[in-house]
């Protein structure tokens, strides 16, 4: 049986360091905002149809405080189910069998830069029972706002615990 997946499986994920080297940077720094290359590996296996050159190579939405709560609220509708609240693979609603993406750790499966999770948000991971496409169920600036969301969160994940 096929299960319609009811969350966004980008299984590009958003570390901003490798994980054997996390940074603690500030989720507004310039620091922050420029994406880590993913660990040397093979291109990006393609998932979708979309053409990586039609989207912008640098998200066209501002890092802020509103694009992350926007970002925030898009994911808790259509992504938390499957990749849990802080993004980490772990949501409880997931089909049966399925293993949703870790969006903040080191793993870059379909590439890391946000064109390249652009396009795997918009246009879902063959088959589709993978991660259904988003594109025509939400904007593109609903997308480039989860996007600043994940680096927003995966900015916290990598900071050191503050002992009190």
């Amino acid at each position: 049986m096929r299960y319609a997946v009811p969350c966004v499986m980008v299984v590009a994920t958003l570390a901003l360091a490798p994980a054997a080297a996390p940074v603690s940077l500030a989720a507004g720094s310039p620091q922050a905002q420029k994406k880590a290359s993913p660990a040397k590996s093979a291109a990006p296996a393609e998932n979708n149809t979309i053409p990586l050159k039609s989207i912008p190579a640098k998200n066209p939405i501002a890092t802020s405080e509103n694009s992350v709560k926007a970002g925030r609220a898009v994911y808790a509708r259509i992504c938390r189910d499957c990749h849990g609240l802080q993004a980490k693979g772990d949501g409880i609603k997931a089909p049966p069998g399925s293993k949703p993406a870790n969006l903040i750790d080191a793993e870059w499966k379909y590439g890391g830069s946000d064109a390249e999770v652009f396009k795997t948000i918009k246009g879902g991971v063959k088959p589709f029972d993978v991660m259904e496409p988003w594109g025509k169920k939400i904007s593109d600036t609903d997308i480039w706002n989860i996007i600043n969301f994940l680096h927003d969160v995966a900015a916290k994940a990598a900071r050191p615990a503050v002992k009190k």
